[in-house]
């Protein structure tokens, strides 16, 4: 559904024309059993790393059309063609076309990354094509497209289409609300709304109404089934897309490895074998892409709601965790300076000094990225305190078994090899990253409060919402996993340069110590996470506040962000927003696996947003 057509725009404004009240056309009488609505949206972010320094990030300009339409309702007319062994029958389209006009005005500063070397590696938009450029600036996606129906002999209700299933306690970050990868690449996981970023998946699912069970109330049990539309539980990009993730894409090809034991340098030609971060070793088939899970829902008698959950499926990503990682299957040196080796290309080393220029020679590295089965177990739980608190209590754990990680254990690393044999006098380096699998233990305990705060708002309560997460890695030697930042201590940080010849040239890179194992993306065996936001009401619901300060105590990273909603009328709304990201100074890279400041530290952002909805 993603096309570079014009139709988007013709939908725009047939739509906008419909729902004028100043157009005739808006006489026109629809049935009662069919709603539209849909709204017109248009934001601007300006990135400010510095208080001289401002960059335009996004101007993403978004047209959302709804259609609900109850084709078959107990109690109304029966229609010419209905379904005699169903009471209900409700259908539900969501259309969303996406246009971000930066990708045409196409600015040529560096995009941030984490750090430095990342802007410089990473580039400028310009250095995308024209094409490239184009896929990026148009969204134009069905969003929803599914059927509810009720049946009349049994309490039994079925949705099937694309959808949305959302499970779970927390907000913001994912424990059991694994069903719908997110779709990070227009502004990580920054947005408000999830229900904007989560992908949309084809999925049938059923839900038996139960009743009572003995002293358990209201319970019901649902199965969801995936038929093979399988997606990444994260799906990123990479620089130089603005709001992408803060380093160059770790796979690409044309990167520098420096070995100080041949003293040569070397480039190596990635095969993953058709795979990618979007795409495993398998086809999308209910045969090697189908997914499966079921939850139970009850109330006990003191009101606690609770559920049962469990998941099977591919790679998803749960608290910290990874959902992919990258398995080297072979690196090969075709040949090296003096024995064989036939350049492919010059290198400039750096960048400042045009007379050390060297030849860089191929090395064959063969892996693929893997999106492995999981099975996930979990359980949640809500109650509210109505006689001594007020509050209302969430919590949420999952349990994952075999999470995939990378690893710098000596036993999982492939070695180098020359043409194709393994040569142990020549001393050949080991592939950085190995292969390994790890069960994951992630949970989150909350609370929600209203209270009255006079002194600041005599017309509502403020509403506090509070989330305390944790994630724990299981097994041993984890203390040698890694992740997947490109930015580092090492091997990254070496000196930025340029290829002079070869088909890379005119690219700028980094020149990486092809003797360094792994990253300094390490693994802590509890990463923990804690968030506090606040909200109110005043001038009648016209002007809406949020607060929220989100702090990774294991990494020191933290990010404050707030926004205010003001409803000129109850159609068009204005929202200012700024965002803050810090890693309170650290003086190495603070690669949190939250994406919270350290990541960020560099993309203070502030942002404005028009709506007008129908």
């Amino acid at each position: 559904m993603r096309r570079r057509r014009a139709w988007p725009l013709i939908l725009f404004g047939a739509g906008f024309l419909f729902c004028s009240e100043s157009n005739p056309a808006a006489a026109f009488q629809l049935p009662e059993s069919l709603q539209l609505s849909g709204n017109v949206e248009s934001q601007t972010l300006i990135r400010h790393s510095n208080p001289t320094h401002f960059q335009l990030v996004q101007n993403r300009n978004v047209l959302r059309l709804h259609t609900e339409w109850d084709w078959q309702k107990e109690g109304q007319p029966t229609p010419a063609f209905s379904l005699p062994f169903a009471s209900n029958v409700h259908l539900s389209l969501l259309y969303r076309g996406v246009y971000d006009s930066f990708y045409d005005i196409n600015p040529g500063d560096r995009q941030r990354g984490q750090e430095r070397t990342d802007d410089l590696v990473g580039g400028r938009v310009g250095n995308l094509s024209h094409s490239q450029r184009t896929d990026l600036k148009f969204d134009n996606d069905l969003r929803e497209g599914f059927v509810d129906m009720t049946l009349r002999a049994l309490p039994l209700s079925f949705r099937f289409g694309r959808q949305q299933v959302v499970w779970g306690e927390s907000d913001h970050f994912r424990l059991m609300d694994l069903w719908n990868p997110l779709d990070v690449r227009w502004h990580m996981h920054q947005e408000a709304m999830w229900d904007e970023i989560r992908m949309p998946l084809w999925l049938l699912k059923g839900v038996y109404n139960i009743g009572t069970i003995g002293p358990l109330s209201d319970a019901y049990a649902e199965l969801v089934y995936n038929p093979g539309d399988y997606q990444p539980g994260i799906r990123a990009d990479y620089l130089p897309r603005p709001w992408a993730l803060p380093f160059p894409d770790p796979t690409r090809q044309g990167q520098i490895q420096y070995d100080p034991v041949t003293k040569a340098n070397f480039s190596p030609r990635i095969d993953l074998q058709g795979t990618s971060d979007h795409q495993g070793d398998f086809h999308r088939n209910p045969a090697e892409a189908s997914e499966v899970g079921t939850r139970v829902y009850a109330k006990t008698p003191h009101g606690i709601e609770f559920t049962l959950n469990y998941f099977y499926g591919r790679g998803r990503n749960i608290g910290a965790s990874l959902p992919v990682a990258l398995r080297v299957e072979s690196v090969n040196l075709p040949g090296l300076p003096g024995l064989g080796g036939v350049p492919i290309g010059k290198y400039q080393v750096d960048s400042n000094n045009p007379s050390d220029v060297r030849d860089v020679y191929p090395v064959d590295l063969k892996a693929k990225i893997v999106h492995p089965y999981l099975n996930v177990a979990g359980f949640t739980a809500k109650y509210y305190d109505a006689a001594f608190t007020n509050t209302s209590y969430r919590m949420e754990t999952a349990y994952v078994f075999g999470s995939p990680f990378h690893t710098v254990e000596s036993d999982k690393l492939v070695r180098t090899t020359l043409r194709g044999r393994d040569i142990p006098g020549l001393n050949l380096p080991t592939a950085p990253l190995g292969f390994t699998k790890r069960d994951v233990w992630s949970g989150m305990l909350g609370f929600d409060r209203a209270a009255m705060l006079e002194s600041v708002n005599q017309e509502a309560p403020w509403i506090f919402s509070g989330q305390f997460f944790w994630t724990y890695t299981t097994g041993k030697f984890v203390d040698q996993l890694r992740g997947n930042a490109g930015t580092s201590e090492a091997p990254y940080f070496g000196n930025v340069g340029v290829w002079k010849q070869g088909q890379y040239a005119g690219r700028v890179e980094r020149q990486q110590d092809a003797r360094q194992v792994g990253n300094g993306d390490d693994i802590h065996r509890w990463e923990h996470l804690i968030t506090l936001s606040a909200t109110s009401f005043y001038r009648n619901s016209t002007i809406v506040p949020i607060l929220a300060n989100v702090f990774d105590p294991v990494n020191l990273n933290d990010s404050v962000l707030w926004s205010i909603d003001y409803f000129m009328t109850s159609n068009f709304i204005v929202t200012v927003k700024q965002s803050f990201y810090t890693d309170f100074g650290a003086n190495v890279p603070s690669n949190d696996p939250w994406y919270v400041g350290g990541r960020l530290h560099r993309r203070d952002e502030t942002g404005v947003k028009v709506t007008y909805q129908f």
